[in-house]
């Protein structure tokens, strides 16, 4: 098999990781309605790098990574609705977000598409550093779906290894930092476990 042959079925796997990365924590909002220990700055800025992401790999022509990006942007939207219908401020998160559409177009038109890639591949610390946060301040974070994350990891892992075999840089730094993230969250939800099924 060769590595364009590689890339492209380990981007098949990807998209299908990312198309459902998000649904165990949609399912648990519409389920039991919690809110705590989850993001809407996730959600928002979430949708909004992804995006950002849809115009860079667009411009570059990886074209196998586009239906996972529009199921990313449906899926923050849908987890950004539902939290709003839950109880959440989801304000801050809205200001992040038009922040980073913002900074998204200046960086581009500035410093051209590579430069734009990376940092979207760092954005992922303006979405997934939230929602870790929030998992870290709340004493029992009943609303975090361990499922959603672990598929992160997962999801961070396949995109990573294909930002190898492509030679995209971006596309490595996104799914590092996907990983590492993901991890902190996961982490949290293990030392809190015992609380969060007394609840």
């Amino acid at each position: 098999m060769s590595r364009e042959e590689l890339a492209f079925w380990v981007a098949v796997v990807a998209n299908g990781v990312t198309f459902v990365q998000i649904v165990p924590q949609i399912a648990r909002l519409i389920r039991t309605g919690h809110t705590k220990g989850v993001s809407p700055t996730w959600a928002a800025a979430g949708m909004t790098i992804n995006l950002g992401w849809l115009t860079y790999v667009v411009e570059n022509q990886f074209w196998e990574t586009i239906p996972s990006i529009i199921a990313a942007i449906s899926s923050f939207g849908l987890a950004l609705y539902l939290l709003h219908r839950n109880g959440a401020n989801v304000r801050v998160g809205l200001l992040v977000s038009a922040a980073v559409a913002v900074a998204s177009v200046g960086i581009q038109q500035a410093a051209g598409w590579t430069v734009l890639g990376t940092v979207l591949g760092l954005s992922n610390g303006l979405y997934l550093g939230p929602a870790l946060i929030a998992a870290w301040r709340e004493y029992a974070p009943v609303g975090v779906s361990p499922g959603t994350w672990w598929l992160t990891v997962l999801e961070g892992f396949k995109w990573g290894l294909y930002g190898v075999l492509v030679a995209a840089v971006p596309i490595v730094v996104y799914g590092s930092t996907a990983m590492l993230l993901a991890a902190g969250v996961l982490l949290r939800l293990w030392m809190t476990r015992d609380r969060i099924r007394g609840l």
